[in-house]
């Protein structure tokens, strides 16, 4: 049932209508929570198990920690006068002790499933091609991925931390809890929803509004827009370059030369773009419509000035669970701490470089290792660990070398006001976004060294004009993409400078008019140019299997 189908546009529309029609408005969650389980189990019913598990191993968890500190609290109170202030230590420590062994024990049981379904193959193979036996020869677990299982495990495990850094109170009700883990608009392909953004919202009671249906119908629009206009028809050519040998051909195509793999790389970029906030926009619409505000995911990454920048506007929430549940923890980490300090006290420390390093070595550091983290996330294959490491060295190195840029910068007499500049640095970060991009578009590691090979010493325009007819598209497909990339690029520029979330509120500023007149034209647009049907093979959205 893909977000994109009849089917479930139907089943969106039912769950909203008894939502609002359900008299007891203080248990109109549990309508939420039935639509959740109902769309979990028709299309992952073999592995809900693993949710089950989840659910309710850190619902547990969460509670018997919280019930730890509270008889802590309790007993420290009641002993107050008796103990020493060294007994009153040590009892506190021993709880803290058992609070951490009980968050251990459930991250490593959570991660530990995500790990096994994800990773195991992967790892297996490359361990038997290590030691000298065939890939084939290893073991590997013959299971497909349950629906959404990073992030209702990334969803579900931040909302544990949160419970033993005791910034959030622990949810008592275990179904009000399952509501928050199995939320339908976001198993897909998220947002990684907070716990204190979300969960509230989820349980109180919400009226149909105008603005809101208004408001939530036009994302809709503007996400299918996206996904079928823009997404599934540069699909198309991308999975005709696959399907066509890419690089090396087969034995009935032509191999694809190098100006025709940067065409594919600037297409997916868009294509991954659209596809990915396209679905994200659908999942938000859903909500506003019944009056719930999912967390925002992009902010016009492309016009980003730095990848430091890039990553602060796309996937914004998993950017932010890296930040608060991997980057702190690291660079607040006695290691870190301790390598900073030796830097400071050696001979290079006690120059301006040396203290700049010493300075931003940790943060350095910690945004390293999330960026691996990333890479290794969103898949088990050599690609995606060198995209984590790419990321990660350009952030890291760019930190580390800050002053060297900045002091170049004014030799040169650059203007960082500058529009020039600013374009510059757009273009710039684009490119080094798109070298990463080349490892998605790949097989593997070596495949995408020699894909980025070709794109710089094989530049042929005519034979990629003769190969452009290879990739499936006629002429009025490759004029739709582009007529949709202006259209993203016009909406994204208007969001740029007045900084609102979606098209809805730039459209609310008009009169009701000008409003109705958009929407009917974003309809007639996928309507007539989107690419759906029964003959047509819909893409996946492309972040369902990570």
């Amino acid at each position: 049932m893909a977000l994109t189908s009849l089917p479930f546009a139907l089943f969106a529309v039912i769950s909203g209508v008894i939502y609002f029609v359900f008299p007891k408005k203080e248990y109109r969650w549990v309508i939420l929570l039935l639509a959740g389980c109902f769309f979990y189990v028709y299309n992952s019913f073999r592995y809900s198990a693993f949710i089950i598990i989840t659910i309710v191993t850190i619902w547990l968890a969460a509670n018997k920690m919280a019930s730890v500190s509270e008889k802590t609290k309790e007993t420290v109170k009641a002993m107050k006068g008796e103990w020493t202030k060294e007994e009153k230590k040590a009892y506190k420590d021993a709880a803290g002790k058992k609070r951490k062994r009980i968050l251990t024990a459930t991250l490593v049981l959570n991660f530990g499933i995500l790990f096994m379904l994800k990773y195991f193959n992967f790892l297996s193979g490359s361990i038997a091609s290590i030691i000298g036996a065939s890939a084939e020869s290893a073991p590997q677990i013959r299971l497909l991925l349950p629906l959404g299982i990073s992030f209702y495990t990334f969803i579900a495990t931040g909302y544990l931390i949160d419970v033993y850094r005791e910034t959030v109170e622990p949810e008592r009700n275990i179904f009000k809890f399952a509501l928050f883990v199995s939320f339908f608009p976001q198993i897909i392909q998220g947002p990684i929803s907070s716990y204190s953004k979300l969960h509230d919202q989820l349980i109180e009671p919400h009226d149909p509004e105008w603005i809101n249906f208004k408001h939530g119908i036009m994302i809709i629009t503007w996400g299918l827009f996206k996904k079928l206009v823009i997404a599934d028809t540069a699909w198309i050519a991308i999975k005709s370059y696959y399907t066509n040998g890419g690089i090396h051909g087969t034995a009935e195509t032509e191999a694809y030369g190098g100006t025709m793999v940067l065409f594919i790389s600037l297409l997916y970029a868009l294509q991954l773009y659209a596809d990915f906030s396209g679905g994200i926009d659908i999942s938000r619409g859903i909500c506003r419509v019944i009056g719930i505000d999912l967390e925002m995911n992009f902010r016009q990454p492309y016009f980003s000035r730095s990848i430091s920048e890039y990553w602060r506007r796309w996937h914004i929430t998993l950017g932010a669970w890296m930040k608060n549940y991997v980057f702190y923890p690291v660079a607040m980490s006695g290691a870190a701490k301790r390598i900073s300090e030796a830097i400071s006290r050696s001979s290079f420390g006690k120059t301006a470089a040396g203290r700049h390093v010493s300075k931003v070595f940790t943060t350095a550091m910690a945004s390293f290792i999330v960026f691996l983290f990333v890479g290794i996330w969103h898949g088990a294959n050599s690609k995606y660990i060198a995209f984590g490491v790419w990321n990660g060295l350009i952030i890291m190195i760019s930190a580390l070398i800050g002053p060297v840029y900045d002091k170049a910068r004014r030799t040169l007499h650059i203007n960082a006001g500058a529009a020039w500049w600013k374009l510059f640095q757009m273009a710039r970060t684009f490119l080094i976004v798109l070298v990463g991009y080349v490892f998605d578009i790949s097989d593997n590691f070596t495949n995408a060294m020699q894909m980025m090979r070709l794109m710089i010493t094989d530049q042929n325009t005519q034979l990629f004009m003769s190969q452009l007819g290879s990739l499936g598209l006629r002429k009025m497909q490759y004029l739709t993409i582009a007529f949709g990339a202006v259209v993203l690029l016009y909406m994204s520029i208007r969001l740029e400078k007045t900084s609102l979330d979606t098209p809805a509120e730039l459209l609310e500023r008009r009169s009701g008019l000008i409003q109705w007149l958009a929407l009917l034209a974003l309809t007639a647009a996928v309507l007539l140019l989107g690419t759906y049907g029964p003959a047509f093979d819909p893409a996946e959205f492309i972040y369902m299997q990570f």
